[in-house]
């Protein structure tokens, strides 16, 4: 949970690390995060329709959620996989046994 510092007037984490100006972390220190951790069910399956060719808009109506659903697993998946887009994404999968 965030907390505003009211004497310095900077807003930090819990654990009082600051966040960069406006409250975002780099995406490369998010994908270091994310690094060798398990993909979630769900994200397994938003990979799996994305490795058939399906487009974030069809992905969307298919499970049922946002195209931001969609999107924020797709980011998750790069980042759990270290890798920048779907095409690597896919062939990552297969590289470990997650699609065929």
């Amino acid at each position: 949970m965030n907390e505003q510092s009211s004497a310095t007037g900077s807003i930090c984490t819990r654990e009082g690390s600051p966040l960069p100006a406006g409250g975002r972390v780099a995406a490369s220190s998010t994908r270091r995060l994310l690094a060798n951790k398990p993909l979630s069910a769900k994200e397994l399956e938003v990979l799996r329709w994305a490795a058939e060719g399906k487009t974030v808009w069809e992905i969307s109506r298919i499970r049922s959620i946002s195209q931001a659903t969609v999107k924020f697993h797709l980011r998750n998946i790069y980042g759990k996989l270290q890798v920048n887009n779907r095409v690597q994404a896919a062939g990552e999968a297969i590289k470990r046994g997650l699609c065929r």
